[in-house]
């Protein structure tokens, strides 16, 4: 298989691949622990929570999640969104390389020079 076919076989796997990733998500899950102090002021930990993280215009946002289930599809959608991105990112650079090879086969075909008529008459006569 060529250059070219290869290529373009892969960019159709990429493409197949995408489409598969229908639930995508950014960010992280994480587990928060609060510090609190007590009504005679020794303080202690509360927790662990899962909160889901993300940034947003250059924001972190977080929203804690509450059942074993919410967690677990954060947790897909954000493996699913973390694998997009790598797709899309060798999409781009299997449609840059198929993109090169294209350009590569097109080849400018100069014209011959021609002489102008001054030139021909100084020539030949």
């Amino acid at each position: 298989m060529s250059t070219l076919a290869q290529l373009r076989h892969r960019r159709v796997e990429l493409l197949e691949e995408l489409a598969d990733l229908q639930y995508v998500r950014r960010g992280s899950v994480v587990e928060q622990v609060v510090q609190a102090t007590a009504a005679d002021g020794r303080r202690y930990q509360r927790g662990p929570y899962p909160v889901y993280s993300f940034k947003e215009k250059g924001r972190t946002i977080s929203r804690r999640l509450h059942s074993a289930e919410e967690i677990n599809l954060y947790r897909q959608q954000i493996q699913d969104g973390r694998r997009f991105q790598k797709v899309v990112n060798e999409l781009l650079k299997v449609s840059e390389a198929l993109s090169d090879t294209t350009a590569r086969t097109l080849t400018v075909k100069k014209t011959p020079h021609t002489r102008s008529k001054r030139t021909r008459k100084s020539v030949s006569g």
